[in-house]
């Protein structure tokens, strides 16, 4: 950003800055002709080369200018001096609604702000404008109290026919986005009175209605999730918040001065009840995932129908958008999000139906392997292509009772374990009968023959994964997608449905299969759950769920230990990363004396051994001030042993350093992924770490960064390893600049699965001591108790999480599902063995919880040739870096030089029509921003969007050497060599 003594603008005296963004820095400062306080507006000297953010930023000048409303800011003058563009505004010295929302307001003060807010909406609107991004944080007000509208950065003028965005891309703040607006998709002022429906939310119960934990969950829910109810106290504004947020723009109201009529009409209300709301999340750079990170939702043309209505099942509302024919979400990512997008689910080709040879079969069984449009014979020694492709094989998985044959109708042969991943390398008919010639590998060594009704086309290799166990039920699986749907419509009935199973488990006439009661099937045990089919149906709240016909196989074996050992053997780890930067010594204080306190009064029941501590510090660049001795490094292993007082010894050596850093944000991903890779954590049943500190971290695009990795990619990390992250910020008035964007960094790090905890991120408001102690003796006394509870025979009691749980109930979830893990891979549990289900994506009894995380089955060549591609684009970018429109030629030399095919890069195709990218990642279900990337749309991103784009492929290739080296995890079938083996790569992490 622009340094204040690099700002030299005829005609102004710069006092200060006020605050800087990712486009901009905003000054305090005097025009001297007029002798009045401005705000003035400088763009970012680094964005000047891009014309694209120029004229942006001029367009907000002029959209200002042509505004006079008393809820409007007002712009004094425009204009650029060089290659300094500036604007200079009324100076609003009076805070934002956001900041009051944090200090507690009345709703009467609130809706009397949303009068006024409303009313420069409708001005505005009659002039041709749409916001687009109306906000806590971009309502500003006067001395004299009134609220003031500002931020008309992203405004669109509706006769505008200028196109500063791709079609089809979503602008805005994702909590406040309508859902037309994530879509991408044309906005009028409806999307805007959307947005202040959001605001009223927000004014009346302290808290945003939907929530995700990034920005593409987030988008997701104000796409699909039903409204929250306002609690009994605020009843009466529910219809007209009802309305404000209905899915469906002709179902809200039609104009600001509508909205405001009906606020009118409201009776009296004498309650005025303070809001003490739950802090508000900070507007991010562009560079957050779940800041002002551009998102949008793809949804297909075909329209999903709806159940029947009927006493029990659940109809869909007519708010809910169209829907293609069994999705599994229509969702896709734009800009820096990657997602789930329009496509199906039909991952075998239609056919007969298989045999119930072996196994629980419902009636709707996977379809056979049918004759590809392809050669009979392979060609060389490879498997077959499948059809159009030029470097996939076809592949098949073995169905029960499958027998390996020496050739085409022989008998007799080696029995093939149920559900083998195997390669076909050859298809004949043998008396009128259709054959395979089959090998676990794609070395040219095939194994033998297999009748083709034994083995079933597999087209892509997507997976099903159960989630944690963290307050969901255990999974159910049914013998037919109707008995799923009317559970799925009245979740009482598929409680008493759970339990009656659970109670007789021999009784398979409705329910086939359960998962593990007591226990969970762990969460780093290899099993194989392949879709078949799936239909899109709707929850009792008319939110889609998909029904999913399933298969089921867990070809590992272990020996099993008794519950009650693995009850006793249960321990927990916690490893404190802890900021050892200035300042930082009262919290080191602290975190020992209260870690001392605990560890204290297990030593006192006998349980000292129980919960582990360990301790890592991290600072900063050493390269850059090596006085501050180290960037990441291990203080205290954890479990050393020795009791209370030689943790506590050690602990104490831990010193705060006296040198400054060489930035305000500290390398804090270095000190989790020290603890991730630097720590033993094998003993331990609970997995934890506890990063403690006053300052964001360096991302990937820092030049300072030692890790390479974002937020996102640093919680895969640990997710791999199944260790918790919690996140203790501590607020300082130091740091208040930074607060927002490293609330945000450490809410994507320790997001969680399960939408009812969120994510665990601990603020400590002011950097308060003694409160900070509090919070790190919740986290770490509910662990203690839980051992307690363990050695005394006690049953964990599932968590029930309320809609704002405490930080104790989070703990306390997390705790639960780990212990289920750690039972699950002492009771060597298992996924059942199906041949064929149906289940539903989210828990029957509480559809709000999903049941399974999608995974993509990708083989070591083919993480390989995946991490390899990226690193070929990432340099392609940086070498072309001064020179954009180079950039595909770049790639297209590269193609050339992979004996890929270029052409199609030279006639204005895509990466995917490159070739660099493998073609194993095209038609999943996601909607990828590397291989959508064209010439045209690399050339209309701004500088700082395609570092962006760079920074987020450097960081995946980082997150693939962490699934490369998780050894664990790779599973081979058969005969199959190295370089076939399988691992479940979480679709969300592909490029």
């Amino acid at each position: 950003m622009n340094s204040p003594l690099n700002v030299q603008i005829p005609g102004y005296s710069i006092d200060g800055e006020i605050g800087e963004g990712a486009m901009a820095s905003v000054y305090l400062a005097t025009q001297v002709s007029l002798e009045r306080k401005v705000a003035l507006k400088v763009m970012s000297q680094a964005l000047a080369a891009d014309p694209v953010f120029c004229e942006r930023f001029l367009r907000e000048g002029r959209t200002l200018a042509r505004l006079s409303h008393p809820s409007t800011v007002t712009i004094h003058d425009i204009g650029n001096v060089g290659e300094l563009y500036y604007m200079a505004m009324e100076y609003l010295p009076n805070g934002t609604l956001r900041e009051r929302l944090a200090e507690g307001i009345t709703p009467q003060q609130g809706l009397e702000w949303l009068r006024q807010i409303a009313s420069a909406l409708g001005y505005a609107h009659r002039q041709g404008l749409v916001h687009r991004d109306v906000k806590p944080a971009n309502i500003l007000f006067r001395a004299d109290g009134t609220a003031v509208l500002s931020d008309f950065g992203i405004a669109k003028s509706l006769d505008d026919r200028t196109q500063f965005t791709q079609a089809g891309f979503a602008v805005g703040t994702p909590s406040y986005m309508s859902p037309e607006q994530a879509r991408g998709q044309e906005v009028d002022g409806r999307a805007d009175l959307y947005a202040l429906g959001v605001v009223l939310y927000e004014i009346l119960v302290g808290e945003l209605p939907y929530r995700g934990t990034d920005a593409l969950s987030t988008a997701l829910a104000h796409l699909t999730e039903p409204l929250p109810a306002l609690p009994p106290v605020h009843g009466r504004y529910q219809p007209i918040l009802s309305r404000l947020l209905a899915k469906a723009p002709d179902e809200r109201f039609n104009s600001a001065e509508e909205l405001v009529a009906a606020l009118d009409a409201l009776p009296a209300d004498d309650e005025i009840t303070l809001i003490r709301p739950v802090p508000v999340v900070s507007p991010a750079s562009p560079q957050s995932l779940a800041g002002m990170t551009p998102v949008s939702v793809d949804i297909p043309q075909a329209q999903a129908v709806p159940p029947a209505a009927t006493s029990t099942a659940a109809t869909r509302p007519a708010a809910a958008g169209k829907r293609g024919r069994g999705p599994l979400l229509a969702v896709s990512a734009l800009a820096l999000a990657v997602a789930l997008a329009a496509g199906g689910w039909w991952l075998f080709k239609p056919a007969g139906q298989v045999p119930a040879e072996a196994g629980k079969t419902s009636p709707s069984a996977p379809v056979v392997a049918q004759a590809a449009e392809q050669p009979a014979v392979a060609n060389g020694n490879h498997p077959l292509l499948m059809p159009g492709k030029k470097t996939l094989y076809q592949r098949v998985l073995s169905q029960p009772g499958a027998t390996l044959r020496e050739q085409p109708g022989g008998n007799g042969g080696a029995a093939i374990p149920t559900f083998s991943v195997l390669y076909v390398y050859q298809r004949q008919d043998h008396d009128g009968q259709p054959w395979l010639q089959v090998g676990a590998a794609s070395d040219g060594q095939p194994e033998g023959w297999v009748p083709a009704s034994q083995a079933t086309d597999w087209k892509q290799s997507l997976v099903l994964k159960f989630t944690e166990r963290s307050g969901r039920d255990p999974v159910m699986f049914l013998r037919d997608p109707k008995t799923v749907e009317r559970l799925l419509a009245n979740p009482a009935s598929a409680r008493k449905a759970l339990a009656q199973a659970q109670a007789n488990p021999s009784d398979d006439s409705q329910v086939l299969a359960l998962e593990p009661k007591a226990s969970a099937v762990p969460q780093d045990r290899f099993y194989l759950l392949p879709i078949f089919d799936a239909k899109e149906s709707f929850d009792q709240n008319g939110v889609p769920v998909q029904l999913l016909n399933i298969a089921s196989i867990d070809p590992g074996q272990a020996a099993a230990a008794s519950a009650s050992a693995a009850a006793q053997s249960f321990r927990t780890g916690v490893v404190l990363v802890v900021d050892t930067s200035m300042s930082m010594q009262p919290y080191i204080d602290q975190v020992n004396e209260v870690v001392g306190n605990i560890q204290q009064r297990m030593a006192e029941r006998g349980e000292l051994g129980s919960v582990d501590f360990g301790m890592v510090g991290f600072r900063n660049s050493v390269k850059k001030t090596p006085g501050l001795e180290y960037l990441a490094k291990t203080l205290i292993p954890l479990g050393k042993g020795g009791g209370p007082q030689a943790f506590l010894a050690e602990a104490r050596k831990v010193k705060a350093t006296t040198v400054n850093s060489a930035s305000f944000d500290e390398d804090a991903f270095a000190g989790v992924m020290q603890a991730v890779d630097g720590m033993d954590w094998s003993p331990y049943g609970a997995r934890v770490i506890l990063l403690v500190t006053d300052a964001g971290a360096l991302r990937k695009n820092n030049p300072l960064s030692s890790t390479g990795m974002n937020e996102a990619e640093v919680r895969q990390a640990a997710a791999g390893k199944q260790i918790k992250i919690f996140a203790l910020h501590l607020q300082t008035p130091a740091g208040a600049r930074d607060h927002g964007f490293a609330e945000q960094q450490y809410r994507t790090l320790t997001a969680d699965a399960n939408p009812r905890i969120g994510d665990l991120y601990v603020p400590v408001p002011g950097g308060d001591v003694a409160r900070f102690g509090e919070r790190v003796g919740e986290i770490g006394s509910v662990f203690a108790d839980l051992a307690h509870q363990l050695r005394q025979g006690q049953a964990l009691p599932s968590p029930q999480l309320a809609g704002a749980p405490s930080l104790a109930d989070k703990s306390a979830a997390v705790g639960y599902a780990m212990h289920m893990d750690f039972l699950g891979r002492h009771d060597n549990n298992q996924a059942p063995a199906l041949v064929s289900a149906w289940t539903a994506d989210r828990d029957l009894a509480n559809p709000a919880l999903p049941a399974f995380q999608v995974c993509v089955l990708l083989s070591k060549l083919q993480l390989n040739e995946l991490q390899q591609s990226l690193k070929l684009i990432v340099d392609a970018a940086r070498a072309t870096k001064t020179s954009p429109k180079d950039f595909f030629q770049q790639i297209a030399s590269a193609s050339a030089y992979m004996s890929r095919d270029p052409s199609a890069l030279r006639q204005g195709g895509n990466l995917a029509a490159s070739g660099v990218l493998g073609e194993y990642l095209q038609g999943l279900p996601y909607r990828s921003k590397v291989l959508g990337m064209t010439q045209d749309l690399w050339l209309s991103l701004s500088v700082a969007e395609q570092e962006d784009f760079i920074d987020e492929l450097e960081s995946k290739i980082r997150l693939y050497e962490t699934f490369h080296n998780d050894v664990a995890n790779w599973v081979r079938f058969g005969n199959a060599e190295p370089g076939d083996a399988l691992y479940r790569v979480p679709l969300s992490t592909l490029p």
